[in-house]
């Protein structure tokens, strides 16, 4: 499932907000715009997936911006490095809505912005971690399948991907997707 979603979903919507959405890009529209129109092509290529593959791998799941409640309107959490409860909005995720697990969730800065980057990180990272404390407050958000911090820019795309790895978040793979206008596409040299 890891590489239907990183795959499948993440850099082929990525490609397709380049090949659709690059002038907002180009222009320095908000986070929240790019975010917003990355999600909606996930959603797109999530659905397009299953109806093809005849699958129900997304069969109640949504790739929802600036997300922050749990299943009965509880404020969503992250559990920082020191293993309390932090509120969080997730530029984006694909969840269940509610208690379920994550599939994605993605952090995004356009290149440069250094402004909560470090948080956005340790933020993906705990995401991705298992269970921690969660009985302890079941408000926090963990064992998500895969985590993404994107850095994107009118040249491309550097994407660090994140796991579990022996109970913790760590980075597990970066890739680099480079823009071309010439040919409107976004690919990985």
């Amino acid at each position: 499932m890891r590489d239907i979603i990183v795959q499948e979903i993440l850099i082929k919507s990525l490609t397709r907000l380049y090949e659709m959405d690059y002038d907002n890009i180009r222009f320095g529209v908000s986070e929240r715009n790019i975010c917003a129109r990355l999600a909606h092509h996930m959603e797109n290529l999530m659905r397009k997936y299953d109806q093809l593959n005849g699958v129900e791998c997304f069969k109640g799941y949504f790739a929802d911006v600036e997300y922050n409640r749990m299943g009965n309107g509880d404020l969503k959490h992250y559990e920082n490095s020191a293993h309390l409860p932090v509120y969080m909005v997730s530029d984006l995720l694909i969840q269940k809505r509610g208690y379920g697990r994550n599939l994605l969730a993605v952090e995004m800065k356009r290149k440069g912005n250094r402004r909560h980057a470090a948080e956005d990180r340790e933020r993906v990272k705990s995401l991705v971690s298992p269970l921690g404390n969660y009985e302890e407050d079941p408000r926090c958000v963990h064992d998500t399948l895969v985590g993404a911090f994107i850095e994107y820019s009118k040249d491309g795309v550097l994407l660090e991907l994140y796991e579990n790895i022996e109970g913790k978040g760590v980075m597990k793979d970066v890739i680099e997707l480079v823009y071309t206008k010439d040919a409107n596409v976004l690919f990985q040299p």
